[in-house]
């Protein structure tokens, strides 16, 4: 009943008049029949293609470019002639697969001017994504930033000379004569007699003497001197007193008698600063979304399948509707 009444809206719209809805048979009309409008080709054109009203005013067989489905071709044109369109009625399609009886159909997205079931539209979102870090972990390491030094000298080599001294003396006589020398010296210190005067007087002593004395005048003076003393041969006698040589014999010994030496720097001590560096760096990455876009997917139903095929490029009928998505 909604497909009749939409039929008359259209036959009154296109002043099909004095005609009673009873009196319409398709089942007596061969195919194409119903309603058609003519439009300019602007692409080649086989009857019985699906074809599309494009913005530039012309008919091209429909196709994903050309999505606006107005009908089914009755003519088959050059670009630029003039074409049929069946906009209402039953008409003859070829089907780009199986579609089963009672179906919507829909333009073929695969071939130009075919018919496949309508599967429904869809509004698929799609994102479009980029990496981002999810976490870094770091390991550090200490290495020395800094080194100050100081510096001190060591003998890196001696040169030496030596002398000899008498480390002993065999003589073939008895006398000899030494001499003492100062060694150390501790004084003490006292008056000394600095002068006499007149005589002071006679007197008697224990022993029966008869002496005198004299006035005196003193002064300081070093009193007293204890040394000690070290013997050294200072010579060498024979019985009869004269110096002999001859008899002697003396060995002798090597004494390091000056020392020259040269120096060099060498490190003594060492501070040192440190500080620590990133040794090693382990992240993680995920994603994230950077954009979504809305992809529209429309396909609009032509009309409702009469008759069924099994697979393309088979003839089948179909009930063409007003075009609606």
């Amino acid at each position: 009943m909604e497909l009749l009444s939409r039929l008359i809206k259209i036959f009154k719209k296109e002043k099909v008049k004095n005609i009673k809805p009873s009196l319409i048979s398709l089942d007596s009309n061969p195919v194409p029949v119903g309603l058609f409008k003519t439009f300019t080709a602007g692409a080649s054109i086989s009857a019985g293609q699906v074809v599309s009203l494009y913005s530039d005013g012309k008919i091209y067989p429909s196709s994903s470019t050309y999505p606006n489905v107005v009908g089914v071709a009755i003519d088959t044109v050059s670009a630029g002639g003039n074409v049929r369109v069946l906009v209402l009625g039953v008409a003859q399609v070829v089907a780009d697969g199986a579609i089963s009886t009672g179906s919507f159909v829909t333009f073929s997205t695969a071939t130009a001017g075919r018919v496949v079931a309508y599967g429904g539209h869809s509004h698929a979102p799609s994102t479009t994504t980029a990496s981002a870090i999810t976490s870094v972990s770091t390991t550090s390491a200490t290495v020395v930033s800094g080194v100050s030094t100081t510096t001190g000298t060591f003998v890196t080599s001696v040169s030496t000379s030596t002398g000899t001294f008498v480390t002993g003396i065999s003589v073939d006589r008895r006398d000899f004569t030494t001499g003492s020398a100062v060694t150390s010296v501790s004084t003490s210190s006292g008056t000394f007699l600095t002068g006499i005067g007149d005589d002071t007087g006679w007197y008697q002593d224990s022993a029966g003497y008869a002496r005198h004395k004299h006035s005196t005048s003193t002064a300081s003076a070093l009193t007293g001197a204890s040394t000690s003393t070290g013997s050294f041969v200072t010579g060498i006698t024979s019985t009869a007193g004269t110096t002999v040589t001859a008899n002697v014999s003396a060995s002798t010994g090597s004494a390091v008698t000056g020392v020259s030496t040269s120096t060099a720097s060498a490190v003594t001590g060492v501070s040192t600063s440190t500080t620590s560096v990133v040794g090693s760096v382990s992240t993680s990455s995920g994603t994230f979304v950077t954009g979504v876009s809305i992809g529209t997917t429309l396909s609009r139903v032509i009309g409702i399948a009469l008759t069924s095929s099994t697979g393309a490029g088979q003839t089948i009928t179909i009930l063409i509707l007003p075009s609606w998505i």
